[in-house]
């Protein structure tokens, strides 16, 4: 969600406002009138705050019984969707609100929707199109709240449930949006796009989602209950569910079963592993999820939000090797995947330092060579990075992961001409196109180094060499 821009001094009023409003709630002598423009104040200068929005509508939802004139207007409204003459008296009498919604002023927009829903809170065609500008504006939460209200006013209309499926796809809540999805009457859901997201997360989420289950089948949580009353401590029956649940994407119900093994075993070392597995296991299926949405469409998921996944992931991988290379100090496995993570973190000389104390072994050195000149090569290093690169391609036997020799062949191909040695950067580069004909733009390189090596005069910078590629 896009960050809104608020001074401390600005909160602070605001906050002040919101604290009115509260007492003002509590009083006995309720002033709804005057607990709405505190409220409206609050979401004027802070529209993407849920609890403003979520206080105004229980504000309005206690506002007492309609009038004789809204009663048939209710009645109208409660359709699956308003009915026509219900739309054209909403826009007739709330003229000036959607005027502002066309011109997409939120600002503007909001007061007059705030106005129209203290006369009318159960205008679903002004809650709907509220929720829309906030989509819009990329104010997802601010939009849900506004959905959830118009849902308890008439929970089968199609419009309020495809935005708020909408809205929680844009926050990455996928099991949530595909329930809502799922809402949707087939005969309704005839957009192409529509039906590739259902197609999508039904592919990818597990089955446990259309079945409304939250737990282990009845037979298979007596199995498990057996299991651990025959040996209470062990890690056996935990390790074992909590794969199986794993291998469902049932990431929930995993964790929680893995939690009573930590606290019945005390804390055993695998049973923490798994709880780690957990974590990464279900950031990365949330993040392939969110690429293939994006496939699909840019404005299904939003490039913010699949980089806030990525982000998330990240930082996710960071915690869990770093503790793990705690807890397992010898294992070069998980030392060198920690370097990784701090590289890709941009903590370069952290990252050198942790590679540096990993014993050579002939399963990980490859790695560490290679993870070295990208380190090197980030921090402007070249020498350094140009020897590590050396080192890899020059050893008498390649590394038996082919991606590591093609990384090191590319990084070092052009880095090796750039530094002035074209003659060995097209060797590498050669070598590197013989294996893989369309890897990245090696063949680009490879054609503008022998152009520069047939032009003396042309310019041999190191910094030819693309670190976005790194």
């Amino acid at each position: 969600m896009k960050s809104q821009v608020i001074s401390q001094s600005q909160r602070r009023q605001i906050q002040q406002t919101y604290q009115r409003a509260v007492v003002a709630m509590s009083d006995g002598k309720k002033n709804r009138l005057l607990v709405h423009r505190l409220l409206s104040d609050c979401i004027l200068r802070d529209p993407a705050t849920p609890i403003y929005i979520n206080a105004l509508l229980e504000n309005l939802g206690t506002t007492g019984k309609p009038s004789p004139r809204q009663t048939g207007l209710s009645a109208a409204s409660s359709q699956p969707f308003p009915g026509r003459l219900t739309r054209w008296r909403s826009l007739l009498r709330n003229w000036r609100f959607f005027q502002a919604a066309k011109r997409q002023s939120l600002s503007e927009a909001i007061r007059f929707g705030l106005r129209t829903l203290y006369r009318r809170p159960q205008d679903l065609l002004v809650l709907c199109r509220l929720a829309d500008l906030c989509l819009d504006a990329d104010l997802w939460v601010a939009a849900e709240c506004y959905l959830r209200h118009a849902l308890t006013v008439n929970p089968g209309s199609h419009q309020t449930i495809q935005l708020l499926a909408q809205s929680l796809l844009k926050q990455a809540r996928f099991e949530e949006s595909l329930h809502y999805w799922r809402q949707l009457q087939p005969g309704q859901v005839e957009q192409t796009s529509i039906n590739q997201v259902i197609d999508c997360l039904q592919s990818h989420l597990p089955a446990s989602v259309s079945a409304d289950q939250a737990t282990l089948p009845e037979d298979d949580q007596q199995r498990w209950l057996a299991d651990v009353q025959q040996n209470p401590t062990s890690t056996e029956p935990y390790l074992q569910w909590s794969k199986r649940l794993i291998e469902e994407h049932r990431w929930d119900e995993a964790s929680d079963l893995l939690d009573r093994g930590l606290a019945a075993t005390g804390a055993h070392p695998e049973l923490l592993d798994q709880q780690e597995t957990i974590r990464l296991e279900s950031g990365r299926h949330r993040y392939q999820i969110a690429e293939q949405l994006n496939d699909l469409g840019s404005h299904l998921l939003g490039v913010e939000t699949l980089r806030d996944l990525q982000w998330e992931l990240e930082r996710t991988e960071l915690q869990v090797f770093e503790r793990r290379a705690r807890r397992y100090p010898t294992n070069a496995r998980y030392q060198l995947q920690l370097a990784v993570c701090l590289r890709r973190a941009g903590n370069y000389l952290a990252a050198l330092k942790q590679l540096a104390q990993i014993p050579d072994h002939e399963q990980t050195w490859h790695e560490v060579a290679l993870e070295t000149g990208k380190c090197h090569q980030h921090l402007h290093q070249f020498e350094e990075a140009a020897a590590a690169y050396g080192r890899l391609l020059n050893h008498p036997t390649a590394p038996p992961d082919l991606c590591i020799y093609q990384q090191a062949l590319y990084h070092g191909g052009i880095l090796t001409a750039a530094l002035g040695n074209s003659q060995q950067g097209q060797q590498w580069l050669s070598r590197l196109l013989e294996i893989s004909p369309d890897y990245q733009d090696a063949g680009d390189r490879l054609d503008k180094i022998v152009s520069i090596s047939d032009n003396s005069g042309e310019d041999k910078s190191p910094s030819d060499s693309s670190e976005r590629d790194l």
